[in-house]
């Protein structure tokens, strides 16, 4: 018995000095003052199976004008809150879709992308006090091949008439958080908006385009910093982000020339 109470006094010996260790590096200023911010991505490309879920269809409320490139789902939404999932994350998509009624299930042949993004926050301590991971996903490929093959089609003197829809377009585009590990006293927060679909093609055979511009917050008590990361998908599978090729380009600051001496006599 004796030997049972020492061994629970030197546990909380223990557990207290880890407590006090880890509030004294919190008390170090260095402790909220970021060292480095880095961001990595990691992509995949499959086709899709049976197990996958079949992209959600136009929304019944939606007001659409007929012959356009719409966006079948939600325009903006929040991904993170202070380091928590939003609770409606499972029913914010954004899709490039022809705007008029067509069959869902005449479309075949979609793939799936989707790219993997890893945000880590290092501070002065070097201890990393965020590590965010999410992931960036798309449908895309989907194609109507179907022609009208009714019997009125094959009448004498009627032309058969093709009912397939031609076109690349995008469903369930989705920003949806993986893994998250936030420090004591760090905050962070990720919300999407995204732009109106385009077709980048042509009006005979339209291509889908997305972008989707992230907006990071990350906080502590002190301060609060921000930025976007700016993504762009088409219907035929492209992903661009446009934040990783606007750091690639670097501006060269010319040197300053020496200013003339002058002489006052």
């Amino acid at each position: 018995m004796k030997n049972i109470k020492l061994l629970a006094a030197a546990a909380l010996c223990v557990s207290l000095s880890s407590f006090l260790s880890a509030e004294e590096a919190v008390q170090d200023e260095n402790y909220f003052k970021t060292s480095a911010a880095t961001l990595t991505a990691e992509e995949t490309v499959r086709d899709l199976t049976d197990k996958d879920a079949f992209p959600v269809p136009l929304r019944q409320d939606s007001k659409i004008a007929a012959a356009a490139i719409v966006n079948g789902g939600v325009q903006a939404w929040n991904v993170i809150n202070s380091g928590k999932p939003d609770a409606n994350l499972s029913s914010s998509y954004a899709s490039a879709i022809p705007g008029f009624s067509f069959n869902w299930a005449n479309f075949s042949g979609w793939k799936k992308k989707e790219v993997v993004y890893t945000y880590t926050v290092t501070n002065l301590m070097q201890v990393d006090v965020i590590k965010i991971k999410y992931a960036v996903s798309y449908y895309y490929n989907g194609q109507d091949l179907t022609t009208d093959k009714t019997d009125a089609a094959r009448l004498p003197g009627v032309v058969q008439r093709s009912e397939a829809m031609k076109g690349h377009y995008i469903t369930n585009f989705t920003v949806r958080p993986l893994t998250m590990n936030i420090k004591w006293g760090w905050k962070f927060s990720l919300n999407v908006r995204m732009s109106d679909p385009m077709n980048i093609a042509t009006s005979d055979n339209p291509v889908a385009y997305l972008q989707a511009d992230l907006n990071h917050i990350t906080s502590t008590p002190f301060s609060t910093d921000g930025g976007m990361w700016t993504y762009g998908v088409d219907g035929l599978g492209n992903f661009k982000d446009m934040s990783a090729q606007d750091k690639a380009v670097t501006i060269a600051v010319p040197e300053q020339a020496e200013t003339p001496a002058i002489s006052w006599n």
